[in-house]
Formats: C-alpha cells, structure tokens, sequence
C-alpha cells in the first residue's frame, strides 16, 4: 500500500524505493526449502489445512468471470462477519494483529522462556501500569485535571473564575508542545529536508485532527460521524473531568463546531497535491511578518523549541494557517481554550471500568503504540523466522528483475529512453529490510527513562518528555530514519526519502500469508503482491517526484509525464464508478494506491511465472504448485491467493468512514480493479471481452 506515513504536519514522507537489480539464480534448496523435521504426514496435513482455507472462504456459485471478489471471498463475511464494536471490520489485517498481540500479552506478562533485556522491562513494567490503571480509579480524574493546571485554566472546569484576559493560546500551545511534544492548533516537527535529505528541516503547519480527514468533517455523508464525535466527546467530559451534563454538552459541541471550521483548511486528499505544491522553503521572519499579531510565529518557535531558529523551514500547507488565522479571531476565547485543553488530556481518557480482557486488550494496544520498535524486536528475538526472510529476500529480488524486464520492454515505450534510464537507476538504489530492529540501540533510546508499575500517566508523560527532547535534539543532528511507529508495525510500507521498504515481523508469522512448505504461487500471490504494490510506489503518481537518493526531484520528460498523466486518469475514471454500500467512490486525481494495486499484482505473477519457469528449466519438482484436490491450477491459485488478501467485512456505519478517510479503496475493488485490467488473468479464467472481469478499456502503466 501506498503508506504515507504523517507526522503531525501529515506530511508524506513513506513511500517506494528501488533496489539491486542483478539477475539471481535460482536457489532449489530455498524454493523449496522443507524443514527438515516435518514428517511427509506433517507437510499433507499442513497443505490439506490451506487448501481448505482457501476453499472454506470462496463460493464456487457465483461466476469467476462476474466478480472474482465474490467468487474468491463470497464465504468471508458469513465466517467472519463485522458486527459488534470489537470487531468493525474483518480481514486478513485484523487476523494477523489478533495473532500477534497474543504472542505480544505472552511476552509482555511474563514469558519464562524469554531472555528480556532491561528495557524489555521497563515495556512490561509500562503494560503493567496500564492493567493496574483500576488502581487509581478514585485518583484519576485529579491526575488530569492537574496535567491541565500545568498550562492554565481550563472554562469548563474553572466557570466564572476563568480570566479571559490572562489566556494566551499561542503560548499555552507552545509550552504543551516543548514539554510533551504534542501538537495542538499547529502542528511542528522536525525531519529530513525532502528536497536533500542530508540535512534536517523544521515544518511548520496544518495539525492533526482526530477525524483525521477534510471529508469526515465536511461531507454531508458523514455528518452520523460528527454527531457521534460530540456523544463521546460529551461523556469523556462528565466521565473524565466531572464537568456536569449541561454544561458537557454545550462545550462538546463547541469543540466540535471549531474543529470543522478548522477542517475548512485542511490538505485535500483527492486533489493528489505534492510536497512541492503544499510545502514552501522559507524563514521565521517571512512568517511572522504573513501571520503577525494574530499568529506570532516567532514565539511559537522559540517557545516550542527552547531556542532560535535561524536557518530556512518549511511552511506546509498555508491555506491551514491562513484559515487558523480566520478562526482565532472570530471563536470566543473560552471555545478555543477548552478545545486545547481537552485536546491535550484526550489521549488519556481511558476507560478505566472496562472488563479486565478488554483492558488488557487495551494495554496491548497503549504499549505496542507507545514501543512499537520494541515490541517488533522482542517478537522478533522470541519468534525469529531466518528460513522465512530468506523467501522473502529471494522473492524480493524476483520482484525487482521483473520489474527490470518491464522497464527495458516494448511494454513501457511511451517513457522515453533518458526517463526509464534513471527509473532503472532507480530500480537498482532500492532496498527491502525486514523491521526486526536488531541493529537498534534501545539502551541509547530509553536507558533514561524511569517506568513505575502503578502509575500509567507518569509513565505515558515520562515518555513524552523524553521522545520530545529526541526530536529537538534533530536540529543539530543529521537525519535518522523515519520512525513511524506502529504504523510500520502493521503492513509493508515504502519509506521514499530513504528509497527502502521496509517488512513487518508481523506479516512474517507463519500459516497467514506464508509458510515454507505451501506453493509458491500462495507465497506470490500474497505477500509477492503486497511487497511488489510498494514496489510500484517507486513510480506512481507521488513517488515518481523523487530520485533515488530519496529527494524530491522531476526526472521525468515533458511527453513521458503527460502520458503519465492520461493514463492515471482511466484509473481515476474507473474506480469513481464502482459502488460502495449506497454511494460510489470519491472520485480522486490521486490514484497511487490503484496504481501500485494494479502494477504490484501484475509485478508478482511476472515474478511468480519467472519463478516457475526457472524451476522446471532446474527439473524441480513443481507438481506441489498444485493443491490436493483443488480444482485449479497454479496460475489460478495465484490470483485466488491474491483475491483472499482482500477479503473483509464492515460494518455499515462503517463504510462511510472507509471511503472518507482511507486512500485505499475498500477490498473488494482491490480485487476487481486490477484483475479486470488484466490480460493474464481474464485468459485463465476464459473471460469473454466485456465482462465485469474483463474491461474493454483497461487501465494500465505498469
């Protein structure tokens, strides 16, 4: 997936790199690669259960040729269905994060046969703290009401001894930001200069708000959203502040209300704006003189980072400022005092009378968010999958000749010759990296920080404090890979100022997506799919805007571009009449995430087919390409693997949400998208031309 992983500014910093391209020979040991302690039976019986896996999820009723997602998922939802608050959504995502945070609790309460390190403990000491939250049930509620005193008074806790006159937004947001890190109003950090990412810059810009999106704030279709923002809103303030109903739901309303006048400001996804076209390099002084008296930019730096800033920085997204600007002069100051500071104790606001396994799950979740390289490194350490990665490495670099056969093909003749030269260079530069973080020093990173087993908010604001002296520290520091958390956690993703993509541990567990003994067009078919769509972000709309050293940079010709262009506009054009729910997709200039759903699925059976025919060039025995009694073949096997990625349930109140703030399109058009563009496909599965399964006018760059 195109992951653009945002910071505060939401800037996109994640994307495609490219890699080394020399032509590997095949390893029979490895594409084969059987452990040595199963048992003939042991391997039956383990191909048997994926063959009923896959089959217990298809219906064989409904016609390949009229919709594959059906066809190949049509049994999901009935097996899985997404109807209870735990479970909103079902899919291959969710089934892997519920496996992992069970190897997570066992590491995290204690495992006997683990050999924790000392910051392993304080990660145990700090899950602890979280499930003992119970503890400071009576104590809680003054532990945030004190973190707010810190900065000021809040209206609705203070009433009529709040003092208008002694607020000061800029400053109280400057001083939560110095200490905490966290940002409110504006949003500030510091990072790679995208345009030379051998020096760090700071950025300056629109924040984040918690409904995330222009949309959620703004469409009609999501009003049902905003309404129930405000009930939460509502409770957590009677809940967690003691502030009476009354007066909870006039100020939740208020909150609200200035949000969406905030949101007026925000970056739109759809328009598929670049770095160059939202962010501006520029000074201090020029800002200050642009937004002085009514946002001092000046203070706000020097508050927010304890020291000057000479040096250029860059301005993201203005029409965000100048709408702030708009804002603060016509909202009563009360509101926007409220706003900041219930903003900076939300994150807290947990719900301390929930059952004891739905806390724990909780827990996980806190922990995992606050040290995810650590958590990632100690499921690595305890589930270390060296057979595995070795596929993977293998796979990848498959991957990366096909893609390498594409760019030297007649296929790709419309780039001309000096812009597929350098997406060839590209190509070679580009690195893949499992996220085990073995290399990473965490004595360095929290060797000083001090974790108390009964106090949950000392530790969260002890880790905060820390983290944000690490972040300021980056003005004198050249840049350091991009953190991104949980995120890269979660799903494979692209980081394209680094030019690397990088693989969580999580996708690595065996039996989901990957296991040595099962085909390898099921190895293709999912994670060859899922690791060649990043691939693909090398190239698509956004991550053809750098080079291979990671900064932004046009490589491309004027004529190779307006070709681009044209055909990212059939997707846009595609994608825009396929129905979800009760309304169609957003139609949207972006398409990088169809883009690299389309080129990746078709990079991975190129691999795939490479792979196959080398294996029977080396007289390997590829008759295990073949599923006992499955009724299809291995090139079939291959785009149903595929399909199965993507299968999924929602709940309705749900749907909305996924197409208003997920660039993804739902799964169900990740499948039928790309294999209705797709020759290959509607040939194995006899398509007649003009079939939902094969389009008349196909989409295609890659």
């Amino acid at each position: 997936m195109n992951l653009l992983v945002q910071n505060t500014l939401q800037l996109i910093c994640m994307l495609l790199a490219c890699a080394n391209t020399l032509a590997t020979p095949l390893n029979t040991n490895r594409v084969r690669n059987i452990p040595e302690k199963l048992t003939q039976s042991n391997i039956d019986m383990i191909r048997l259960a994926k063959r009923d896996s896959i089959v217990n999820t298809m219906n064989p009723k409904i016609k390949p040729c009229d919709d594959f997602y059906k066809f190949a998922c049509g049994k999901w939802a009935r097996a899985n269905p997404a109807s209870t608050i735990e479970h909103l959504t079902t899919g291959l995502f969710e089934e892997m994060s519920q496996l992992l945070d069970r190897k997570v609790e066992k590491l995290l309460t204690n495992d006997p046969d683990f050999n924790y390190t000392a910051i392993d403990n304080k990660v145990k000491d700090f899950f602890v703290s979280c499930v003992n939250l119970v503890k400071l049930k009576d104590k809680y509620k003054q532990k945030l009401i004190d973190m707010i005193a810190e900065f000021g008074e809040m209206p609705a806790l203070s009433g009529d001894k709040w003092n208008a006159e002694k607020f000061d937004w800029l400053v109280t947001i400057a001083r939560i930001a110095h200490k905490y890190g966290k940002d409110i109003l504006l949003g500030m950090d510091i990072m790679a200069d995208y345009k030379d990412n051998s020096v760090n810059r700071v950025y300056i810009g629109q924040a984040d708000l918690p409904l995330e999106s222009r949309a959620m704030y703004l469409d009609d279709a999501t009003a049902v959203y905003r309404e129930s923002y405000k009930r939460k809103l509502r409770k957590e303030l009677i809940k967690y502040l003691g502030i009476d109903a009354q007066l909870a739901t006039k100020t939740a309303n208020e909150i609200v209300d200035f949000e969406v006048k905030l949101a007026y400001g925000l970056v739109d996804d759809t328009l598929g704006q670049s770095l160059d076209d939202l962010s501006k390099l520029t000074t201090v002084e020029v800002m200050q003189a642009k937004y002085s008296p009514v946002i001092d930019i000046k203070k706000l730096v020097n508050i927010t980072l304890g020291e000057v800033i000479t040096e250029p920085l860059y301005e993201y997204a203005e029409q965000y400022q100048q709408n702030l600007m708009k804002n603060i002069l016509t909202t009563p100051k009360e509101v926007v005092a409220n706003y900041i500071f219930y903003t900076l104790v939300s994150d807290y606001m947990l719900d301390i009378d929930k059952p004891a396994l739905k806390q724990k799950k909780t827990c996980i979740d806190k922990t995992k968010s606050y040290f995810a390289k650590n958590v990632d490194n100690m499921v690595y350490r305890k589930y270390s999958t060296r057979k595995t990665e070795q596929d993977v490495e293998y796979m990848w670099k498959e991957l990366k000749e096909s893609f390498k056969s594409t760019l030297l093909s007649d296929k790709l003749s419309w780039i001309a010759e000096p812009t597929r030269q350098y997406a060839l260079e590209k190509l070679q530069a580009l690195r893949l990296e499992i996220n085990s973080y073995m290399d990473h020093n965490f004595t360095e990173e929290f060797g000083a920080l001090v974790t108390n087993k009964d106090d949950y908010l000392a530790n969260v604001l002890a880790l905060l404090e820390l983290d944000t002296k690490r972040t300021f520290a980056k003005l004198h520091e050249p840049p350091k890979p991009i953190e991104a958390g949980e995120i890269l956690s979660y799903t494979p993703a692209n980081i394209l100022i680094e030019n690397v993509i990088k693989v969580p541990v999580s996708i690595l567990q065996p039996y989901l997506l990957w296991n040595e003994i099962y085909p390898t067009a099921v190895k293709f078919g999912t994670l060859g799919a899922l690791v060649g769509h990043e691939l693909i972000h090398a190239f698509d709309d956004t991550g053809r805007r750098f080079d291979k050293y990671g900064n932004s940079r046009d490589w491309w010709d004027e004529k190779s571009t307006e070709i681009f262009l044209n055909r990212t506009a059939c997707f846009s054009n595609q994608y825009s009449k396929y129905k979800y729910g009760d309304q169609f997709l957003p139609k949207s200039v972006s398409q990088s995430e169809n883009i690299a759903d389309n080129g990746g699925m078709r990079l991975a059976y190129h691999a795939y087919m490479r792979w196959y025919e080398d294996a029977v060039r080396a007289n390997v025995d590829v008759s295990t390409e073949q599923l006992p009694n499955f009724p299809y073949n291995y090139k079939q096997l291959f785009f149903i693997s595929f399909a199965q990625i993507w299968c999924n349930d929602a709940h309705p109140e749900v749907k909305k949400l996924q197409t208003s703030t997920d660039q993804h399109v739902p799964g169900e058009f990740r499948v039928i998208g790309p294999l209705s563009n797709y020759d290959e496909f509607a040939h194995e599965f006899h398509c007649a031309v003009g079939a939902q399964m094969n389009r008349e006018n196909k989409c295609e760059i890659y």
